[in-house]
């Protein structure tokens, strides 16, 4: 299913990138990684701040927002599922 997500601000960036990550790492069923875990970590300030720092980043290289929002979210849920011992493949 395809959906068009508008991205005017970092902050929507932010918040695309924290739900869409919550989503993914929830999907995969492993344990107690369900959504409403997985949200209250993808929404503490230290991860938001992350979020933010990194898109910046990215959109500071030249990296349009779909692009940048892509390698912040790639990261993102690899570092949790790192951290986690999720296996990512």
């Amino acid at each position: 299913m395809s959906r068009t997500i508008r991205i005017r601000t970092t902050e929507d960036a932010v918040a695309v990138v924290a739900a869409l990550a919550t989503q993914t790492i929830a999907a995969a069923r492993h344990g107690h990684h369900t959504t409403d875990y997985v949200g209250a970590i993808m929404t503490s300030d230290e991860v938001l701040d992350k979020i933010r720092t990194a898109y910046e980043r990215h959109t500071a290289k030249g990296l349009n927002p779909r692009e940048a929002i892509t390698a912040v979210g790639q990261t993102v849920v690899a570092s949790y599922c790192d951290r986690a011992g999720i296996p990512t493949a």
